[in-house]
C-alpha cells in the first residue's frame, strides 16, 4: 500500500469516482477544492494498493502554517487493520517543520461514522468537542431586527475586532476556543482563530461589529463556502451584554448578508452544550441535521 500524492491529470479523479461511495465524493470534493484554492496539490493524497488500485484519500486545507487541518478523509474499508497507518503516513507527507496539531470535524452523516472515529482514536486522535450542525436553506433571510446597529470590519479595522474577538471569548460555552485561550492565551488565541477564519474566505464588508447606540455589542462573521454554499462561522456577545437576546439579531444580520449575496445553503456548527445558540439557530429557521466531533492530535 502507497499513499502518494493526488495526481493533477484526471486519473486518479476518475479511479476515486469508479468507486462510489465516500472515495468518489472524496474525488469531488478534492477537484472542486483545488479549483477554488481551498487545498493545494501538495496537500491531497490517494491511499493506492500495490496493484494500482485505489482505496481512498486524505485532503489538507491550504489554512495556517501551524496547524494541518483535514478537510475530507475516505477509505472504502474505513475497518481495515491499516488504515490508521495510511493516515498517519498522509500527515508526515503533508507535514510542515512548523506545524503542530492536526484536526478533523467529524459529521455523523454517514453509516461509517463510529469505524471513521475508531480509526482516527487509533491512529492517536482525541475527540476534543461533540458539536451540533444546523443549516439555513429557506430562500428569504429573517426579518431585520431592530436594537442593533452593524459595522463592517472594512469601517472599523480589524485590530478593533481582533480585541473583540478576544473580549467575547470570555465565558464562551464553545469548550475548544475556551481551552485554546487557557493554553495560549486570549491575545494569541484570537490572533490565531481569526487567522484561521480568513483562510476560507475574508470579506471586510461582510464581517460585522454591532452597537447598541455608541456601546460595542458583539460580532458576527457570515462566510462564503461555495458559489451557493456559506457559514456563520463565528458569532460572540461580549460578556456584559449576554442575556439580553441580542444573539437574535447578530445571528439574522450574518443570515442576510449570506442570503443577499446568493448563498442557499448556511452551515452553523455550536458546541453540544451552547443550549442558548441552539435555541436562537431553532427560532431564526435554522434546522438541527447531525451531530460533529472535533478530533485532534500533535503532529
Amino acid at each position: 500500500m502507497e499513499v502518494r500524492l493526488l495526481g493533477g491529470a484526471g486519473a486518479d479523479f476518475a479511479g476515486l469516482d469508479g468507486l462510489g461511495g465516500a472515495a468518489k465524493q472524496y474525488g469531488r470534493n478534492a477537484e472542486r477544492w483545488l479549483g477554488k484554492g481551498f487545498v493545494r496539490p501538495e496537500g491531497c493524497f490517494v491511499f493506492e494498493e500495490d496493484g494500482g488500485g485505489l482505496v481512498g484519500g486524505v485532503c489538507f486545507a491550504a489554512g495556517l502554517p501551524t496547524e494541518l487541518e483535514i478537510m475530507d478523509f475516505a477509505l472504502t474499508e474505513p475497518t481495515r487493520p491499516d488504515g490508521p497507518a495510511l493516515l498517519s503516513e498522509g500527515i508526515r507527507l503533508a507535514g510542515r517543520p512548523e506545524a503542530r496539531m492536526v484536526s478533523y470535524n467529524l459529521y455523523d452523516d454517514g453509516p461509517t461514522f463510529s469505524d471513521i472515529r475508531r480509526l482516527f482514536l487509533a491512529a492517536g486522535f482525541a475527540a476534543a468537542q461533540e458539536k451540533k450542525s444546523y443549516t439555513y436553506e429557506k430562500e428569504t433571510p429573517p426579518p431585520v431586527m431592530e436594537g442593533l446597529a452593524f459595522k463592517s470590519v472594512a469601517q472599523t479595522g480589524e485590530a478593533l475586532f481582533l480585541e473583540t474577538v478576544q473580549r467575547v471569548t470570555v465565558g464562551t460555552l464553545d469548550s475548544l476556543m475556551a481551552a485554546d485561550a487557557a493554553a495560549l492565551g486570549a491575545d494569541e488565541a484570537a490572533r490565531i482563530y481569526v487567522d484561521g477564519l480568513k483562510t476560507l474566505h475574508y470579506d471586510s464588508d461582510w464581517w460585522r461589529l454591532a452597537y447598541q447606540g455608541d456601546d460595542l455589542v458583539g460580532l458576527i462573521v457570515p462566510q462564503r463556502l461555495g458559489d451557493t454554499v456559506g457559514a456563520i462561522n463565528y458569532i460572540g456577545v461580549l460578556p456584559e451584554r449576554r442575556g439580553r437576546g441580542h444573539v437574535n439579531a447578530l445571528l439574522a444580520e450574518g443570515t442576510r448578508v449570506l442570503t443577499e449575496h446568493g448563498v442557499k445553503k448556511i452551515y452553523a456548527d455550536i458546541d453540544t452544550a451552547n443550549e442558548p445558540m441552539a435555541r436562537a439557530l431553532e427560532g431564526m429557521g435554522y434546522v438541527f441535521q447531525t451531530a460533529e466531533v472535533v478530533l485532534v492530535r500533535g503532529v
